[in-house]
């Protein structure tokens, strides 16, 4: 197969034996992908170490192997680094990348991904509000994701009545009616509910324009996130936990 040239975000970096790296990253016309490039930890190295460092935008040519889930990577160069100075701007992009190299499967391609993550870098170079914005972005890849978040209607039956229960199992809000197809569901405050319905349906780019939100109200709103990914996985850590630091 020959080799195809994208653009991806370095999710995690691993060095491998004593002058290679093996990158996890999500690409733009790939998905997520693990590869191996060789011969870049050397004095004699041409590529910069910003282009292999996570949360690196590059753009490189990827040789997939149909057997194996290491692939090669050739000729990498630096589109953008996204020079995030600010301590809690570099914890909420960190924490942005782990969510998609632990929620997204491997070699599925979709763009809106990729556009979502290149976005937030590009957005914490500068804004205010990195708690905000991590947030938001966990919203928007859930939905991407097709976890829901319904929060305008009963998800199951479509009821508009209004409703301060909600499912992560199911994926948004449940009327009294449909409760019972979720025991662990529980209740939400119709303050977090019109905080989430605002934060899901704002563009990511425009995400600076809200200044403040109160804490308790964000931490829940985060928490509503968690849960609804968290039923859709298999994984057995508490994978959150980082997030205190910011939130």
């Amino acid at each position: 197969m020959p080799p195809l040239k994208t653009e991806a975000i370095v999710l995690k970096k691993n060095d491998f034996r004593e002058t290679s790296v093996i990158l996890t990253l999500y690409t733009k016309h790939l998905g997520k992908i693990k590869g191996l490039l060789k011969g870049v930890r050397t004095e004699k190295s041409r590529i910069s170490p910003l282009t292999f460092s996570q949360g690196a935008h590059i753009l490189a040519f990827f040789y997939i192997k149909r057997f194996s889930e290491l692939n090669l990577i050739s000729n990498p160069s630096l589109v953008n680094c996204y020079e995030i100075t600010c301590k809690e701007n570099l914890k909420a992009w960190y924490l942005a990348l782990n969510l998609v190299n632990l929620f997204t499967p491997e070699k599925e391609k979709d763009e809106r991904i990729f556009n979502l993550l290149a976005e937030t870098g590009r957005m914490l170079t500068s804004i205010t509000t990195p708690e905000i914005l991590f947030v938001i972005f966990k919203l928007k890849l859930i939905k991407i994701l097709g976890y829901g978040i319904e929060l305008s209607r009963c998800v199951v039956c479509g009821r508009e009545e209004k409703t301060n229960i909600f499912s992560g199992k199911l994926g948004g809000i449940v009327c009294s009616h449909c409760r019972y197809k979720d025991p662990h569901a529980i209740n939400i405050s119709l303050k977090v509910l019109r905080v989430m319905r605002q934060l899901e349906s704002m563009q990511i780019e425009k995400a600076g324009i809200i200044k403040s939100v109160p804490e308790e109200i964000l931490v829940k709103t985060n928490f509503y996130g968690n849960i609804t990914l968290n039923y859709h996985t298999g994984i057995d850590k508490i994978w959150w936990a980082n997030e205190e630091n910011l939130l």
